[in-house]
């Protein structure tokens, strides 16, 4: 509870504290890179070895859950030389075991150097060669995944094996070319297991069978080119339920098939239907699903988060927003992918801003505002930081919710607004085609795109958005008399990385039953705009669609009504914590403050008292910087005055 303290006049009153309905942190976002701990591993110069281009792999894979997840395997590989070599490196951690290299039938040669497996060819190889190799080994990559690329794991019903390779992490437990500059052209991944066990892959499942009493083999094939970190598997005791989505204007339907644990598939069946129609929302905004030939899928698995695994992404659960990010990764991310770590914000910030435009879509339009206001409430809640990522080894850095995730996805939508829905989709629908599809992709490849498709120059955009750091504080001050409306506007950037951010500034203008929204276009740090509007204003909104990534205040009054209401605001904006009413000679009986979401803040309690003729002087210390409503009854009326507090 809070006590208001007398000022100037012996008057004590209450409020009570509403409860905030505050964002948890990064909740739009699904956890999938929370979780990362170490330092990405970078190689000194991985062109030394890979100085190859991969074209297949067929991984065969033993692992048992209920022997501890010990992997024994081979790893086929076909490839042509891009220089002459007398050998090639394969990245593989230390810890796997190699047992022997086989090429045309035959042991070969390797060495080992840390976390790279070199395999030395008799003769050596001449550029443009196509060969290949089948390296064996074995080990359990549960015992060093510190960083949980590969996890041995229990749930409610029994053991489980899962991989996440992202960033660097395929090669803790298959060897394999880590880049992201060469994606593997096809893919079967062959698993025997426990009978007891199904186990979830890349692409299509081809075979499913039971052995014996105690093995039963899987065998998942997958004919789109993908990236090393997205390859993946879960092993455990799934059971299966499928979902089948539709399409406009298409007679096909796409399989979607879900892995869950045994407790969880009554819950899971009810809560997976919404991915059908966020399948077809994304498939129409931004081109048919990339994997139409063969699936869609979710396997559950043990992790605090989600992973877009390529055509099944591995989830914790089935919420809203993580099937919507992980399935928008299927374009943003899987079928393009980020040409480097710099790049990142082009796969999660795309999802994250796709999850907002499935509550735009499919959800009422409240559930929409709503989101983006925690988007942007969580970029704003600190004054730095830029989308690029100055130093890529840091992974908390690098995965961070508040820049790669949640200011990205606003700045795309900023970008959408500035360019137009039309050139926004049409240069993303390209984005995702040409020379880039099932390929790698940098910001400058989206910035062209946008540019040629709105006829704009964008160079200030990213400059500002994606190198600057911060966003502007917005002081917006209006007065009315008569019809005619000054609006001042001045703006502090939060960081001096940006000298000035160029946005647009809408305002909502509501009174006497009458609304308009108008875009004042400022072009320097305090600028005043004369306007006239044809009725009286009462109230005004900042930015009621949510489209600015701003810090604001808003105040103003209308002189014609301050001169006739029998309760005013002294001093508006407040810049001290008191807030200070004056009535002419009529007394208030309560008082409450809301939030510009209409959120109560405040309220008098049972004990307040107002002499008439006195002003009412209330503490709001405990207020933070923002614009509030307050609603005042008394006078067997009620009046509601906006304030701004600074």
């Amino acid at each position: 509870m809070l006590r208001f303290i007398p000022v100037l006049i012996a008057l004590i009153v209450k409020f009570t504290t509403a409860q905030a309905q505050g964002v948890v942190p990064d909740a739009l976002l699904c956890a999938e890179k929370q979780n990362l701990e170490n330092r990405l591993h970078f190689r000194v110069n991985p062109n030394i070895y890979h100085g190859y281009n991969i074209h297949y792999h067929k991984l065969n894979f033993r692992i048992n859950p209920k022997r501890n997840g010990y992997l024994k395997g081979s790893v086929f590989s076909y490839f042509t030389l891009e220089k002459d070599a007398d050998s090639i490196g394969f990245d593989m951690k230390f810890f796997l075991q190699t047992d022997s290299v086989l090429y045309r039938g035959s042991k070969i040669r390797f060495s080992r150097a840390s976390d790279v497996l070199f395999v030395h060819k008799p003769g050596g190889w001449k550029a443009g060669t196509s060969d290949s190799i089948t390296i064996f080994y074995q080990g359990n990559p549960a015992l060093y995944g510190g960083t949980g690329y590969y996890v041995y794991d229990f749930h409610a019903t029994g053991p489980s094996v899962h991989t996440l390779s992202q960033p660097y992490g395929a090669y803790y437990w298959w060897p394999c070319k880590q880049t992201l500059s060469d994606k593997i052209d096809s893919l079967d991944m062959v698993v025997s297991t426990h009978s007891d066990f199904r186990v979830a892959g890349n692409g299509l499942l081809i075979l499913d069978q039971k052995m014996d009493d105690t093995t039963r083999i899987f065998h998942w094939k997958h004919r789109y080119p993908i990236a090393t970190y997205l390859v993946a598997t879960a092993i455990t005791n799934y059971e299966e339920f499928n979902q089948y989505a539709t399409f406009h204007n298409r007679t096909d339907s796409l399989l979607v098939q879900n892995y869950v644990f045994p407790q969880s598939k009554t819950d899971l069946m009810r809560d997976a239907a919404p991915i059908l129609p966020m399948l077809r929302l994304f498939d129409s905004l931004f081109g048919e699903y990339p994997f139409v030939r063969e699936k869609y899928g979710h396997a559950q698995f043990t992790w605090g988060g989600g992973m877009e695994h390529q055509t099944m992404s591995f989830m914790v659960n089935f919420s809203f927003d993580l099937m919507a990010h992980e399935l928008a990764h299927m374009w943003f991310g899987d079928k393009v992918t980020c040409g480097s770590w710099r790049d990142l914000w082009l796969n999660e910030g795309f999802a994250t801003y796709l999850t907002a435009l499935s509550y735009r879509y499919l959800k009422p339009r409240t559930e929409y505002l709503r989101i983006m206001r925690e988007i942007r409430d969580a970029v704003t809640g600190v004054d730095d930081g830029s989308i690029f990522p100055k130093d890529t080894t840091q992974v908390n850095r690098l995965f961070s919710g508040r820049l790669t995730y949640n200011k990205a996805a606003f700045v795309l939508h900023m970008l959408k607004v500035k360019v137009g829905d039309s050139a926004f989709y049409n240069a993303c629908r390209k984005f995702l085609t040409g020379p880039r599809a099932y390929g790698f992709a940098t910001t400058q490849d989206l910035q062209t795109l946008m540019e040629q498709e709105s006829g704009q120059n964008l160079d200030t955009f990213f400059l500002r958005w994606y190198m600057g750091e911060g966003f502007p504080y917005l002081n917006i001050n209006w007065v009315q008399k008569g019809s005619s409306m000054q609006v001042t506007v001045k703006q502090r950037p939060s960081h001096p990385s940006v000298p000035f951010f160029q946005v647009p500034v809408p305002i909502l203008f509501q009174g006497n039953n009458r609304d308009t929204l108008i875009t004042l276009m400022p072009n320097k740090l305090e600028q005043t705009f004369a306007l006239s509007l044809p009725f009286a204003v009462d109230t005004a909104q900042f930015d009621p669609n949510v489209d600015v990534l701003a810090k604001t205040s808003l105040g103003g009054m209308n002189q014609d009504k301050t001169l006739k209401d029998w309760v005013v605001i002294k001093g508006n904006p407040v810049t001290t914590r008191y807030l200070e009413l004056a009535t002419l000679n009529l007394k208030i009986e309560k008082m409450e403050i809301f939030n510009i979401n209409g959120q109560k803040c405040m309220e008098t309690g049972a004990d307040f008292l107002h002499i008439p003729g006195k002003n009412a002087i209330f503490d709001i210390g405990v207020l933070s910087v923002g614009t509030y409503v307050t609603k005042i009854t008394g006078n067997n009326q009620q009046t509601t005055l906006t304030f701004v507090k600074l």
